[in-house]
């Protein structure tokens, strides 16, 4: 059965529908049905223009009516950039009148629908994974403790063989514990878009609702027969206890070539949910900084300004008295070990009153040093029995 309206060529959805009718070369709508689901009306509406066919769709048309080669790879590039197009348009087309916006309100609430639908099978995808991965897990984390067992029990020789199996369970156990949180990602994921697009669904009810209410004594749309299609989840093997070591790696690389399919199916609709990041390039003025300084801010300024002033001079003056002080103990009583107090009282001193002086932070640690150091020395040269001055040989 062909398509009952005709095909508006000068549109985007019309050329899809266009490519679409030659891609199939007048299959009847209900074989397609049977093939591929959805009622046939539906069919009817995505050849003739009506309703956007879903993107997934596109390539597995594409798949089934070209053969293999070059040709299908043109057919399905072409296919794709004439759904984008069709898609820009559905986005941006606006109708003036309200029978418009109830058609369109429809289609909203359809695509809605299948997004629902999708995310369905998408989290049913996850869980099965989990599903598959908990005794893959479990049986990884046998052969792990096998290992450790037999490296601690067996010779040399068996040791080594023993530790090349830890490092493959090490590795298989990390390489699972990706795929079972990439899983768990995937699966909160498809779940929040589930509850996102079923509450487009319910807006897109409201407004169909509401303009029917509009329309109700100007035209009348019969509404068209939604049938969203569902995909039966793969039921989840059933795990044995003795896991071959190839199969093993097979099953987890499939996951993991299903887990990358979901995870970008994910990502291309989260694209069209995101907004478009502003202007990258900052100002250069910050509110903060280009603000007038107030009083409260000037009088912080005088305060520290006041305080660089008169701080250092009681600083050094105390560095001076501790140096006096030991030098004096050093010629009184005990000598040359008023170096060791001296140290401990006067080194912070000095470096505190550098610091005071407005000296960065690494010349004040050179700087202390060195002078303290020079003082020791010439206070440990004065305790040297120096000959008095004028008894010198004549």
């Amino acid at each position: 059965m062909a398509p009952q309206r005709g095909i508006d060529e000068g549109t985007a959805g019309g050329q899809l529908a266009v490519f679409l009718v030659e891609l199939t070369r007048q299959t009847p709508v209900r074989e397609l049905s049977d093939r591929f689901g959805r009622s046939s009306s539906t069919w009817g509406n995505y050849l003739n223009g009506s309703t956007l066919i879903p993107r997934q769709l596109v390539g597995r048309l594409v798949e089934s009516f070209t053969p293999p080669g070059s040709t299908r790879n043109t057919k399905a590039v072409r296919g794709l950039e004439l759904w984008k197009a069709a898609e820009a348009e559905r986005r941006a087309g606006r109708s003036p009148s309200a029978g418009g916006e109830l058609v369109r309100g429809r289609q909203r609430r359809d695509d809605a629908l299948q997004q629902v639908v999708k995310y369905r099978a998408v989290a049913a995808n996850a869980e099965n994974h989990l599903a598959e991965l908990r005794p893959m897990l479990a049986h990884t984390q046998s052969r792990l403790e096998h290992a450790e067992l037999r490296l601690r029990l067996g010779d040399e020789r068996e040791r080594a063989r023993a530790e090349r199996r830890l490092g493959q369970a090490r590795e298989r156990l990390g390489r699972v514990r990706v795929q079972q949180e990439l899983a768990r990602r995937r699966r909160m994921t498809a779940e929040e878009q589930q509850e996102f697009w079923m509450a487009e669904v319910l807006s897109a009810q409201e407004e169909i609702s509401r303009l029917e209410r509009e329309v109700r004594d100007l035209v009348t749309v019969p509404p068209g027969p939604r049938e969203p299609v569902g995909r039966d989840a793969a039921e989840a093997p059933d795990a044995q206890d003795a896991v071959d070591d190839a199969d093993f790696e097979a099953r987890l690389e499939h996951i993991t070539a299903e887990g990358l399919e979901d995870a970008a199916l994910i990502e291309e609709d989260l694209q069209h949910l995101r907004p478009r990041p502003a202007d990258p390039v900052q100002p250069l003025s910050s509110p903060a900084l280009d603000r007038p300084a107030t009083s409260g801010d000037r009088r912080l300024g005088q305060t520290l300004a006041w305080r660089r002033l008169v701080l250092p001079f009681p600083l050094l003056g105390v560095t001076g008295f501790l140096y006096w002080a030991c030098q004096e103990a050093a010629f009184s009583r005990i000598g040359g070990w008023a170096v060791i107090p001296a140290t401990v009282l006067c080194l912070p001193v000095l470096y505190g009153s550098l610091r005071a002086t407005t000296v960065r932070k690494l010349p004040a640690r050179i700087a202390a040093p060195l002078l303290h150091i020079a003082w020791s020395a010439l206070l440990v040269l004065d305790q040297l029995p120096w000959p008095p001055p004028g008894t010198g040989a004549r």
